[in-house]
């Protein structure tokens, strides 16, 4: 079936909602994008995944064509999410895949509504700690200077995120450059992004001003299983930031890097993301009678997802999970092992 876009309207957002219907009844998939791309970062990869489910991919709230005019912190924008997944699946919990601002928006709705989500999908987004060479983010944080910066050069702004960060081979599509241009230099949207980093930001400052004043107890993260999927060659979040989130989720979660892609990873590797997610998101067959049952899948331990991107100190030292090379033709991606033992 075709994709079909439309409107939806659920808690306070009006959103501009992808979807790709499917006759199946397996696990609906929620796509979250990241800055500065829209819902249609996931246009070669959605059709895949809808053998036999459906994927909704939204614009988040205020961005892109979606509607929406605050407030811009994680649990509030996680909120909306949630009405929206309540609006669209009622009664159903969804696979959720998150990338750069939906992957911290992914981690809060898997936090604060656990009942609505069942596998949790990260992809080059930062989890506690953001390293210093992110500056765009304590940047579109300030009062002032990120407007004027976006008034005066707003479709500059936008190439220049992609010039950098992109490092596959083949370039972004025209088309999908000119969408986020036009997005991303909409007043609106321009004043919704902006939100977005100001939030994340507050309650740090606020730690740093009122010293010793303790940090904001967070929700608990839990699903059926979670995945840390990084384009290796981000020059902003690098491997170890993904190396971090996966300490954080535990055990049991798996970590794949995907070489010569960069942060733009969902883009720059369609088909390798595809695949993986194929096979991550797949439901379990029930064996045949001749077959021995599998044991049940363990649960992951709780674990604490952050507000926003910026509120929470950076990690202490851990060493690294150790890794299971191989050798793959072709740029083929690599899976990492997490330890015996979560951090």
């Amino acid at each position: 079936m075709s994709e079909q876009v439309r409107t939806v309207t659920a808690g306070f957002t009006s959103f501009l909602l992808r979807e790709q219907p499917s006759d199946g009844d397996g696990t609906p998939v929620l796509l979250l994008h990241g800055v500065p791309e829209t819902a249609s970062c996931w246009t070669a990869l959605a059709p895949r995944l809808a053998t036999g489910r459906r994927v909704l991919a939204p614009d988040l709230p205020g961005l892109g064509g979606s509607s929406y005019t605050g407030p811009y912190d994680v649990p509030s924008l996680v909120g909306e999410l949630a009405a929206l997944v309540e609006a669209e699946v009622p009664g159903r919990r969804v696979d959720v895949v998150g990338h750069d601002w939906g992957g911290s928006l992914a981690l809060g709705l898997a936090g604060a509504r656990p009942d609505l989500v069942r596998r949790l999908v990260v992809a080059n987004a930062p989890y506690r700690s953001v390293p210093a060479r992110a500056v765009h983010i304590p940047f579109f944080a300030l009062p002032v200077a990120p407007e004027l910066l976006l008034k005066l050069g707003g479709r500059r702004v936008v190439d220049a995120a992609f010039a950098l960060a992109w490092k596959a081979d083949t370039p972004l599509s025209a088309e999908a450059l000119a969408e986020y241009r036009a997005a991303y230099t909409r007043p609106s949207v321009v004043q919704a992004m902006l939100g977005y980093y100001r939030a994340a930001a507050r309650p740090r400052l606020a730690r740093l001003i009122q010293r010793g004043a303790p940090a904001v107890p967070v929700p608990r993260v839990t699903a059926d299983k979670a995945l840390v999927l990084w384009g290796a060659a981000d020059p902003i979040l690098p491997v170890s930031t993904g190396e971090s989130v996966q300490r954080d989720l535990g055990a049991s979660c798996v970590m794949v890097t995907i070489p010569g892609a960069g942060h733009f990873v969902i883009e720059e590797a369609p088909d390798a993301v595809a695949d993986l997610l194929l096979d991550f998101l797949a439901d379990e067959r029930v064996p045949t009678p001749a077959t021995a049952a599998a044991p049940p899948e363990k649960e992951h331990a709780p674990l604490e997802p952050p507000p926003a991107v910026l509120e929470q100190p950076p990690l202490k030292a851990v060493k690294k999970a150790p890794a299971k090379k191989k050798a793959p033709a072709n740029k083929a991606p690599s899976t990492r092992i997490p330890p015996s033992t979560g951090a």
